[in-house]
């Protein structure tokens, strides 16, 4: 369909369909493709050196996987929450479902680690969230153990988490002690990798600075092509807590929404220095709080850099 900057985009009810079964088509292939790798494992063996760089590629793929599970978590079904869960559970992260309803739910918060603190950096954040999900879920009184099963999210916690662990079995049966090595530095790398970008997607925007950040639910946008492709949009983050039960390809950029100066990636690279994270990212900020109607847009080209300058 034809994209209009100044209306709703145009769809065909073929295109729609096509769009809505595409996150099934990718577990499916993704399920393919982890079976392939642990037979070539098994048949070939695997060296420490083959370890270290499996574990750099599936650090990529599952990290994009995080998007696809996501948007299935969030549909209006059972049965597409339940898929969601297991791709959660697929990809390394078995959480992903519990933490990310709950951020919704707690939205603008930084008490509760849900929005970074404007003074926190990216480590602290990452530390604290992790710490409060792996207590809630699997701690000695998590939910993991004691949650009603009649819970649709306890439910869903169980289902990602044997998932994550047959999966590991599996590392573990054709990879020996190294893919076992594999497995468990993957959950790490994406379970890191998830705060990152929720740091990105909210820092400085939470109720320590914003008295309406938890009416609002404030979040960092980008409307770069080739970044929205490959997140599901994940990167139109104001509209999808303004609408999450949205499907991602229906998803707008927000029109007050403070503007990210670059994508995803260049800025993963930024927020792991905390000085040079602040140099980028306050001149964003008050430019956005100075005129919230005038922040850049990428305006859908497929690479996106946007330059402010403080005031």
């Amino acid at each position: 369909g034809g994209y209009r900057p100044e209306g709703p985009p145009l769809w065909s009810e073929r295109l729609s369909f096509a769009l809505d079964r595409l996150p099934y088509v990718y577990a499916a292939a993704l399920a393919l493709a982890f079976a392939a790798l642990l037979l070539s494992w098994r048949s070939e063996g695997l060296t420490l050196l083959d370890g270290i760089q499996w574990t750099l590629s599936l650090w990529v793929v599952c990290v994009f996987g995080t998007c696809v599970a996501h948007d299935l978590i969030h549909r209006p079904t059972a049965m597409d929450r339940a898929f969601g869960h297991m791709l959660g559970g697929l990809v390394g992260y078995p959480f992903l479902g519990y933490e990310h309803l709950r951020h919704h739910r707690l939205a603008g918060r930084t008490a509760e680690a849900e929005w970074p603190a404007y003074e926190e950096s990216l480590w602290r954040f990452a530390s604290r969230r992790l710490r409060r999900i792996v207590v809630e879920t699997v701690g000695t009184r998590g939910l993991a153990w004691h949650g009603d099963l009649r819970s649709p999210t306890a439910r869903g916690l169980r289902l990602s988490l044997v998932t994550t662990a047959s999966l590991g079995m599996a590392f573990g049966a054709m990879g020996g002690w190294i893919g076992l090595a594999v497995f468990g530095l993957l959950g790490v790398l994406v379970a890191f990798t998830i705060q990152l970008v929720t740091y990105m997607q909210h820092w400085g925007l939470g109720e320590d600075c914003l008295p309406d950040a938890r009416r609002l639910e404030w979040a960092w946008e980008d409307d770069c092509r080739f970044q929205g492709w490959i997140t599901l949009n994940l990167s139109l983050h104001q509209s999808h807590h303004a609408t999450p039960a949205l499907a991602y390809y229906r998803v707008g950029l927000s029109r007050m929404s403070p503007r990210l100066p670059a994508g995803y990636v260049l800025l993963m690279f930024a927020a792991l220095i905390p000085p040079l994270w602040r140099r980028i990212m306050i001149p964003a900020r008050a430019f956005w709080i100075a005129q919230p109607a005038a922040a850049p847009s990428a305006g859908r080209r497929v690479t996106c850099v946007a330059i402010y300058r403080a005031q």
